[in-house]
């Protein structure tokens, strides 16, 4: 009698313990991966990304150069200044000038730094918009539980084999063709 409540409890141990390891097998097989992206290397690699950095280095290039061209003006009228046989009057004039055209390259620096903060905020913004709806059509579409952007999420280390970075520079390239 005792032998067989040894075998019986023998018996539930085991099968029991099995029942848990196919409970454990069930949990990990319910547990969700947390994919992730990284919005600046999409921002900075894709077409459209890249499209956009050229046409603000375009824009930065012209600006130098205009920049350049008025510092040389008003080096030339400092020089002038420095001559010996200006009138007062001519004198005068020339420095008005030089401060006029000082004021205008301070302005002119102000307001292309403006412009183009504001269109890498613009290309940015729109870069941001267009990926958030393809991530998440992607998300639905291969139903992932969760995407994260990986700087944002403060994610420290992560498997490689989550990040969807790459995939989704190239669908965004692809959509950008369509």
């Amino acid at each position: 009698m005792k032998r067989a409540i040894l075998i019986a409890t023998l018996f539930s141990l085991i099968t029991g313990g099995s029942s848990l390891a196919a409970k454990e097998k069930t949990f990990k097989q319910q547990q969700f991966a947390v994919y992730y992206v990284n919005m600046q290397e999409i921002i900075n690699n894709s077409n459209k990304g890249k499209q956009a950095k050229a046409i603000l280095e375009s824009k930065i290039t012209k600006a130098r150069e205009e920049i350049k061209k008025r510092e040389k003006e008003i080096n030339k009228l400092k020089e002038e200044l420095k001559s010996p046989v200006l009138s007062a009057q001519a004198k005068t004039d020339k420095e008005r000038q030089l401060q006029q055209k000082i004021r205008d390259l301070r302005r002119f620096r102000q307001d292309a730094q403006i412009e183009i903060a504001n269109l890498e905020k613009q290309y940015t913004m729109e870069i941001i918009n267009e990926v958030v709806k393809l991530i998440n059509n992607y998300r639905k579409e291969k139903n992932i539980p969760m995407i994260v952007e990986v700087r944002e999420a403060g994610v420290i280390t992560a498997d490689p084999k989550y990040d969807l970075t790459q995939t989704i520079i190239k669908l965004y390239n692809k959509q950008a063709r369509q």
